[in-house]
């Protein structure tokens, strides 16, 4: 009878304990009944199940990251790519969830990629390389619309973001590649040089042009005012000769006298009677 007692005891007991589990805060939980599901999504918190006749079938509600390595596409200009992505999804419907992959987290990656990679092999399709390689984000874009309706419907999965993570050239094109930007470089760069050479040669037209006038005015205005400088000399020295015309005679005689002599070195053979010899009282003054 005792040992009937103690078995029954702990039948009850682990009956209690197998009766009461814990959904943990970012899980939900289903229960199980002999392989089907018998309630709706538990929330965190305590739980209670039928024991040893129910199961619990926990997952995560979080958003879940997967990640696929790069493959081979073609774009629409014709470029082979290496292209690789990542899925960013939660679960929408449990049920659904549990029915098509029976809450196997892998089970859904292996279903979802798939169907990820037709749609952006569509998309990479209908884009030229430059914009594949930029990230365009309508590729994203329509890439989220065009999995998500299929995977909410067959996997109970939310698609909440799809992009474009990695992007490599194959071995083989990518000198090809390299060749060509090396190309397109060399001939954007020589149209600047020949763009900048113009403008350099326009500028230097300009700026010639430009000194030859301001030189031009220079030498007009310098003329000019020679011509006043000239004019006003004349003038002073009209005025000067008017008013004492003797005196004026014997200065401009002086005059002369410095210009010819002033070096100290000049010789001058003249006539005894030359008017220039006249300061010097002429004949008499050679004579003495």
């Amino acid at each position: 009878m005792k040992i009937v007692a103690a078995l029954i005891v702990l039948v009850l007991v682990l009956a209690g304990a197998d009766s009461v589990f814990v959904v943990r805060e970012g899980h939900g939980a289903l229960l199980l009944q002999l392989g089907r599901i018998s309630s709706g999504a538990l929330a965190p918190g305590l739980h209670f199940k039928i024991p040893f006749a129910q199961q619990v079938d926990m997952y995560d509600t979080r958003a879940i990251v997967s990640e696929s390595e790069p493959e081979r596409y073609q774009t629409a200009d014709g470029e082979a790519v290496d292209v690789g992505f990542y899925a960013r999804w939660r679960v929408a419907d449990p049920d659904a969830y549990y029915r098509a992959t029976a809450g196997e987290e892998l089970q859904a990656t292996q279903q979802m990629m798939p169907l990820i990679r037709d749609a952006l092999r569509s998309q990479v399709q209908a884009h030229e390389l430059r914009d594949v390689i930029a990230g365009d984000g309508a590729i994203s874009t329509r890439l989220r619309t065009l999995v998500d309706r299929e995977t909410r419907t067959r996997l109970g999965m939310e698609i909440l973001d799809v992009g474009i993570e990695r992007v490599e050239f194959p071995d083989e094109a990518a000198d090809a590649v390299y060749k060509r930007m090396q190309a397109n470089a060399k001939s954007r760069s020589a149209a600047l040089r020949a763009d900048a050479e113009a403008q350099a040669s326009d500028i230097r037209a300009a700026g010639e042009h430009k000194a030859q006038e301001l030189l031009g005015q220079a030498l007009q205005d310098a003329a000019a005012t020679r011509g006043d400088a000239d004019a006003q000399a004349a003038k002073i020295h009209a005025q000067t000769s008017a008013q004492d015309p003797q005196f004026f005679a014997f200065w401009s005689s002086l005059e002369a006298y410095r210009a010819a002599f002033g070096s100290g070195r000049a010789v001058i053979v003249l006539d005894r009677d030359s008017p220039f010899l006249k300061e010097f009282g002429g004949a008499n003054a050679t004579n003495k």
